[in-house]
């Protein structure tokens, strides 16, 4: 991804009179042409002090820019662009809730007295989206950072779902620059208790879930079958892990030919990108489901999607945690009743196959021993959901 990181961050703080002293890497995003890769920094400010700070740097062509970025090139004369967390040119509103004061200011906006509020960072996508957790004094929000073509929609589908019966957070308004303020869903993640739940009568309820999702009736289409674009997923996997090219590079195709041979389905309301984490359960009767997060990717769409989606999440969960504990060994088997559900569909086997090469090379891009084993697993499960 970058040939020779330390130069590229020595490089880039140079710039503003800075010192790298050490750094990790610490995330990655696949995005258009490139990746958006982090790095965990220590640097020694012109007051010989250190500061830890997290620096992403954007190895796409067509990245974006604003006055916060820095444009440089590689040894290769690639352009690359980067940001200092929390400047990330994708999400204009985030800098305006990183910070507690900050927040205040913006959730008073929303009518919401936030004097003396808590943050927390719940999720962060770099270039994509981020949620933070905000505490008050009485309540708990959650300030939704995403592109800000995005907000208005994103604010849509949670007025839409709500209206149609399905539970989902209460959107209490969004702001142009990107900005969508959520309020808390009862419950807790399925994966987090996902070794207390009796997998036939979850099962049930997510089926019953889906049905009542797809009657929500909604003007615009879900979020692109991967299943499009797997072609993608073998071009990123030959620059992050060669040794996995070949490999991705045959299911690729045996991907694109399944799919292309398969009827595209009537459309109906999907979720977009189902997985275990946005599935809300009650704690005390963790099979009982009580809600379902992150709509962003709501639409009209073929219900394969979500059905392959759920399945690769479950699949990578099983591989994260410990062998043989309770949570993996569950999971394992949730997994294999998934697909047992659709055994010999090829449309749903072509887009689960799909998200596995996705989370494989997610796992080839951190550079380490792990990640290499469970892209190499991801890979072979792939081949199998295939045969």
């Amino acid at each position: 991804m970058l040939d020779n990181a330390a130069a590229v961050l020595m490089r880039l703080l140079a710039e503003s009179g800075r010192e790298l002293v050490d750094f990790t890497q610490k995330d990655v995003e696949p995005v258009n042409e490139g990746f958006i890769v982090g790095y965990a920094c220590g640097v020694r400010t012109p007051q010989d002090t250190i500061e830890r700070v997290t620096i992403y740097v954007n190895t796409s062509p067509s990245a974006p820019t604003d006055e916060q970025t820095v444009e440089l090139t590689d040894a290769a004369g690639r352009r690359l662009t980067a940001w200092v967390y929390p400047q990330d040119p994708s999400l204009p509103s985030l800098p305006a809730v990183s910070y507690p004061e900050a927040a205040g200011v913006v959730l008073a906006k929303f009518g919401i007295a936030a004097e003396g509020a808590s943050l927390r960072m719940e999720a962060y996508r770099p270039g994509k989206r981020a949620v933070l957790r905000v505490d008050t004094a009485t309540d708990s929000w959650f300030a939704k950072v995403v592109h800000p073509t995005l907000a208005s929609t994103i604010h849509d589908l949670h007025e839409r779902f709500l209206h149609a019966g399905v539970p989902v957070p209460r959107s209490l308004g969004f702001s142009d620059a990107g900005l969508v303020l959520l309020g808390e869903l009862q419950g807790v993640p399925a994966i987090d208790v996902f070794e207390r739940i009796d997998r036939p009568r979850f099962a049930r309820g997510l089926d019953e879930l889906t049905r009542h999702i797809a009657t929500v009736p909604v003007t615009i289409g879900a979020r692109e079958s991967l299943a499009r674009r797997v072609g993608w997923y073998a071009e990123r996997m030959e620059e992050t892990a060669p040794v996995f090219a070949r490999q991705t590079g045959r299911l690729a195709q045996a991907v694109r030919e399944r799919y292309a041979s398969t009827p595209v389905p009537a459309p109906v309301t999907i979720h977009g990108d189902l997985h275990l984490g946005q599935i809300f359960v009650d704690e005390q009767d963790p099979s009982a489901i009580t809600g379902i997060l992150d709509i962003d990717t709501a639409g009209r769409g073929d219900p394969a999607d979500d059905r392959g989606a759920l399945f690769g999440h479950v699949v990578v969960s099983a591989l994260e945690r410990a062998p043989s504990t309770e949570a993996a060994v569950a999971l394992s088997a949730f997994a294999d009743e998934l697909q047992a559900g659709w055994q010999g569909d090829a449309r749903v086997s072509a887009i689960a196959a799909t998200h596995l090469l996705g989370h494989a090379l997610a796992n080839a891009g951190r550079g380490d021993d792990r990640g290499a084993t469970s892209a190499q697993q991801l890979l072979e499960r792939a081949q199998a959901v295939l045969e």
